[in-house]
């Protein structure tokens, strides 16, 4: 196993509560994905979005200098305490990143962007501007040519039946103020994602498309409690290894010149 990927595992042996273990659990492919993006330890790395404080966590297992910015930092205190790292709030949809320029060797932007209500392009501008030269932005995303995702589309047209459930719906019309964030705004592809960073100022360095989500749920010693869930779930995996324009993520890196 590669070292980091063993870095991140041992941490979802020895993570405490308040960072959701079920969490790290879904997203633990992913974690591998970004810190193999990053410059090595000890860089100056600016999380944005960092609750549940998982990846926090992993980034400073892993000895970096972490800060980050947060619509809810107040949610977990005790954790950034814990840590050791601030966490300033921040709406990038309507607020300036708090702080300097230059002051980041990297921003880590993971399952953010899709969140946002207005266009990226001033939050990426942000991003560049908080980055010294050399810097890099690591920004992941579900990708919107998922498979499974055209699939449940697909079967939805079909049988005629709404594209969320009602249950569904009636949550997301009662959210308010900056819970409205834990809503989709939309989803993007590749080509996108790369116009924007190139809008922003970025170079782009790095395009990935990610397994995160196929590989969760086959793990070995699942497969004779659920054989038909594993059976179903590895196909969908050996598909998208097969056409890695289908996989569940997207994973793009930018650098500042």
């Amino acid at each position: 196993m590669h070292r980091l990927d063993q870095l991140v595992e041992e941490y979802g042996r020895t993570m405490p509560n308040e960072a959701k273990p079920a969490y790290f659990r879904l997203h633990r492919y992913r974690f591998r994905a970004l810190l193999r993006a990053l410059p090595a330890a000890p860089a100056r790395i600016l999380e944005i979005g960092t609750t549940p404080g998982t990846f926090t966590g992993i980034l400073h297992q892993a000895g970096y200098q972490v800060s980050g910015i947060d619509l809810f930092p107040q949610d977990r205190v005790e954790l950034w305490q814990k840590l050791n790292v601030e966490v300033k709030f921040c709406n990038l949809d309507e607020q300036p990143i708090p702080y300097a320029d230059g002051e980041f060797d990297a921003v880590v932007f993971s399952e953010v962007i899709e969140h946002l209500a207005g266009s990226p392009l001033k939050p990426l501008a942000e991003m560049l501007r908080v980055l010294k030269p050399g810097g890099r932005v690591i920004i992941s995303t579900p990708n919107q040519f998922y498979f499974k995702s055209r699939m449940k589309t697909l079967g939805d047209v079909v049988l005629a039946r709404p594209f969320e459930s009602f249950k569904e719906f009636t949550r997301s019309m009662q959210l308010d103020g900056p819970q409205r964030y834990y809503n989709h705004s939309r989803l993007y592809t590749m080509a996108e994602l790369r116009w924007m960073l190139e809008q922003a100022g970025f170079k782009v360095a790095k395009e990935f498309f990610g397994d995160a989500w196929e590989r969760v749920g086959i793990e070995k010693g699942r497969i004779l409690r659920h054989p038909l869930r594993v059976a179903t779930k590895a196909g969908l995996w050996v598909l998208t290894s097969l056409r890695p324009e289908w996989r569940s993520m997207l994973l793009i890196v930018g650098t500042k010149s």
